[in-house]
């Protein structure tokens, strides 16, 4: 994980892109605390009115007596209404200026957010499939929705961290400009504020984070029951659910009190000593009234900025809250955002051109983890066009083979080569330009039928997609919809049965045309009248190509050129399917409790 102190520093790099945004709202900032220091003469002007005192020698009478707006005799009334006019014009613009200021705050923590949420979906495309192996979904999900909603509702901070600094500066000058004696005993209380802000803050970040990690498991309990809810019903766990999400859910509201009683108690406390230091301002201030030191009309303008300046301290607390609640945030974020892929490209890697095909694998061993081998020494040969199935127990390490061909893992040692390159000497992209992938579980994604057709080939012209269909057998099928080849899909292609789904997903690998085919147990989940529909597609797909087969079922074994029976990370056998059935060994065994089976049916 990268050092904490990084977090903010990192964050103040997004917040640079929009520097010119936030000059303009602390602009807007410093001319609303001019209108407060207005209202703050103005109040002293009525405080004058309001004591009795001679209003002649005050600015707007002067004025108006120069001008002969009106009578001195009526030089007390005038003033009165000159205080109502100016405190309605002083309103405006500080409302209007106060308004720019919180809307442009909040469009740069906004823009901010969704410039993190892009950095780290660019970021999770990056990354290995063994990445999202090892990290629940939820969590991601979470990073990407709760933490970086934390740092966009940062816009009170940003907003306060200008606005409190400006309202203090200004107050203050005010102030010592008034009083310079009851100014001074003021800042007396300032550290004191500041170490009783900073006491009680100290947990609130660890506290957030805790909460966090919290609702980012109440989301991984969501998102599974969910994505599993056939199963869940299949199996009457509904209870079950119930129960273990209502435990989530309570670890995350207990994680979010903690965090809100430590929260709470900061602005309560920083109110006390904000009332402390007002009650010893007001007992000096008054003495300094009755002994003539300072004006009745001064000390009401004095006391107007002093609450003014402690209201902007008060806001610290908040901002300091905010602050911690932010970088938990940001730390979440940013420790994603280091996440390194181990799929590291060679600066010199080439670009794989003109496929014919030839895969190798040369004493391959893989590991998922240390000391838990999953392949043992492979090594074979496909040669280009031929169709070559994989069969054996679950576990066997099949799917394992599969994935090490597009690079989706490195080998722990070994080679795997592709018409003579070995995979880890060329561009990621365009090796897996030239591979196609139908998957045992078709994905199918939110969208229009065309657009997952043409999934891998977005510029690809309607006849393309068409012609793709048909030789997928999917046009009739797609024909007969409501908006044919533009009906909207839902979630992960609901709606359509799984024989269709999967023929989709033929026509979107026919489309992308690729040289090299691995089929994943993609007809296992079918009954056997899809199975016959989905496999003549299939038929069409590996005319011509080199086709490695996963396969579970006999119709997908007997096409094949060569079959390799694999268990425990090894190539025990490998031949014809008439060669494999008469040695007797692991395949005649399989075919035996397994694919006969099928015959028999």
């Amino acid at each position: 994980m990268f050092p904490i102190m990084n977090a903010p520093r990192r964050l103040f790099k997004y917040i640079l892109a929009y520097k010119v945004r936030l000059l303009a709202a602390v602009l807007c900032s410093l001319i609303s605390a001019a209108c407060v220091r207005a209202l703050g003469v103005v109040i002293n002007w009525f405080a004058t009115v309001a004591s009795g005192k001679d209003v002649l020698g005050l600015p707007p009478v002067q004025i108006g007596l120069r001008y002969g707006i009106f009578e001195p005799a009526h030089a007390k009334a005038a003033l009165i209404w000159i205080i109502a006019i100016l405190a309605v014009l002083i309103h405006v613009p500080k409302a209007l200026f106060a308004y720019a200021n919180n809307y442009l705050t909040a469009s740069v923590t906004n823009r901010i957010g969704a410039d993190v949420r892009r950095a780290v979906y660019d970021h999770l495309q990056t990354l290995p499939l063994s990445f999202f192996h090892r990290n629940k979904t939820g969590d991601i999900i979470a990073r990407i929705t709760y933490d970086v909603g934390l740092i966009t509702n940062a816009s009170q901070v940003v907003t306060q961290a200008i606005d409190a600094p400006v309202l203090i500066v200004v107050g203050l000058a005010g102030l010592f400009a008034i009083s310079w004696k009851l100014a001074a005993l003021t800042l007396v209380f300032v550290p004191l504020m500041g170490m009783l802000i900073d006491r009680l803050s100290k947990r609130i970040r660890r506290l957030t984070t805790d909460t966090q990690e919290k609702l980012a498991e109440l989301n991984t309990v969501v998102e599974e029951s969910i994505r599993g809810i056939r199963i869940v019903r299949a199996f009457a766990m509904e209870k079950h659910e119930i129960n273990r999400f209502a435990h989530a859910n309570m670890e995350a509201l207990r994680a979010a009190l903690r965090a809100a009683r430590r929260a709470a108690a900061v602005i309560p406390a920083v109110e006390f000593m904000g009332g402390l230091s007002g009650a010893v301002l007001l007992l000096f201030a008054g003495l300094m009234v009755v002994s003539g030191e300072i004006r009745i009309g001064k000390l009401f303008e004095f006391t107007y900025l002093a609450f003014i300046v402690a209201a902007a301290g008060k806001q610290f607390g908040k901002i300091n809250v905010l602050y911690q609640q932010t970088m938990a945030g940001a730390e979440r974020i940013f420790e994603l955002l280091d996440a390194r892929s181990d799929l590291v490209e060679k600066p010199d890697a080439v670009e794989l051109r003109d496929v014919r095909g030839h895969i190798e694998f040369k004493d391959v061993h893989f590991q998922y983890n240390e000391g838990e081998p999953i392949l043992r020494g492979i090594s074979f040969k496909i040669e280009p066009g031929e169709v070559v199935a994989l069969v054996g127990p679950s576990g066997a390490g099949k799917s394992t083979v599969a994935d090490l061909i597009p690079r989706f893992y490195d080998v722990t040692s070994g080679q795997v080569l592709v018409d003579g390159w070995d995979v880890r000497d060329v561009k990621i992209a365009s090796l897996r330009a030239h591979i196609g992938i139908v998957p045992q579980e078709t994905i199918l994604f939110s969208g229009t039928i065309a657009e997952n057709i043409a999934y891998g080939r977005p510029g690809a012209d309607m006849s393309e997609i068409i012609e793709a269909a048909k030789a997928a057998n999917a046009h009739d099928f797609i024909q007969a919809l409501p908006n044919g080849y533009e009906t909207r899909l839902g979630e992960g292609g609901s709606g359509l049965s799984g024989g269709e789904r999967q023929r989709i997903a033929i026509a979107r690998a026919l489309l992308k045309n690729p040289r090299i085919l691995i089929l994943d147990e993609a007809t296992s989940s079918l009954d056997a009248a899809s199975e016959v529909v989905v496999q003549e597609a299939l038929e069409r797909l590996m005319r011509g190509r080199t086709t490695l087969i996963i396969a579970h079922r006999l119709s997908t074994v007997t096409g094949a050129n060569r079959i390799m029976v694999m268990d425990r990370g090894q190539i025990l056998e490998s031949g014809s399917f008439n060669q494999l059935l008469t040695s007797g060994g692991l395949f005649a065994q399989l075919y035996r409790t397994q694919f006969r089976t099928e015959e028999v049916v």
